[in-house]
C-alpha cells in the first residue's frame, strides 16, 4: 500500500478508520429507513420522507465515497454484511418502542449523527496534512453530518431534550 501522495501516516489505520466509517454509513441507512417506515402520528409522513432522504445520502453518497477511497487504497469493503456491525464505531442508539414517540426517534438519530461527526472529525484530524484525499473526504462528509444533525434537531418538538 505504498502511495506517493500519502505522507508519514499509518495507512493501515486509515483503512481501518474508513472501513469502520463505511460500516457506520450502512447501519445509519438501515436505521433511517426503518425509522421512516416505523414512526406514526402527526407529521410522521413528512418526517419519514426526511429519514428516507437521509438514508439515501448515507448510502449512495457517503458509503460510496468511502468505498471509492478504499478502492484507491486497494481495499475492498467487507463482503459479509454481518461484519459491518462488528467494525462499526457508531452502534446505533436504542430505538424507542413507541412508534408515536417521534421525538424519541429523532433524538436517537441526533445521537447517531453526533457519533458520525466524531468519527469524521477523527479521520480529518488524523489525515490532515498527510493524506489530502482522505482529509477532503472526511471534511465533505463531516459537513453533511453536521447538516443532518441540525436538520434533525430542528424537527424536534419544543419539549424534546437531546
Amino acid at each position: 500500500m505504498e502511495l506517493e501522495f500519502i505522507g508519514n501516516v499509518d495507512k493501515g489505520k486509515i483503512v481501518e478508520m474508513l472501513l469502520s466509517a463505511y460500516a457506520d454509513e450502512w447501519i445509519a441507512a438501515y436505521y433511517y429507513t426503518l425509522t421512516a417506515y416505523t414512526i406514526k402520528g402527526p407529521l410522521s409522513e413528512e418526517i419519514g420522507e426526511h429519514f428516507l432522504k437521509e438514508a439515501e445520502e448515507e448510502l449512495n453518497k457517503h458509503a460510496r465515497m468511502i468505498a471509492d477511497r478504499l478502492q484507491d487504497l486497494d481495499v475492498d469493503p467487507p463482503r459479509d454484511i454481518a461484519k459491518l456491525w462488528d467494525i462499526s464505531s457508531c452502534k446505533y442508539p436504542p430505538l424507542p418502542e413507541d412508534p408515536y414517540d417521534v421525538d424519541a426517534w429523532l433524538v436517537a438519530a441526533v445521537k447517531a449523527e453526533e457519533c458520525a461527526i466524531s468519527v469524521y472529525r477523527k479521520i480529518f484530524e488524523y489525515t490532515h496534512g498527510k493524506d489530502p484525499v482522505t482529509e477532503e473526504l472526511a471534511e465533505d462528509i463531516l459537513r453533511d453530518e453536521v447538516r443532518h444533525r441540525t436538520e434533525l434537531k430542528n424537527l424536534l418538538s419544543k419539549a424534546a431534550k437531546v
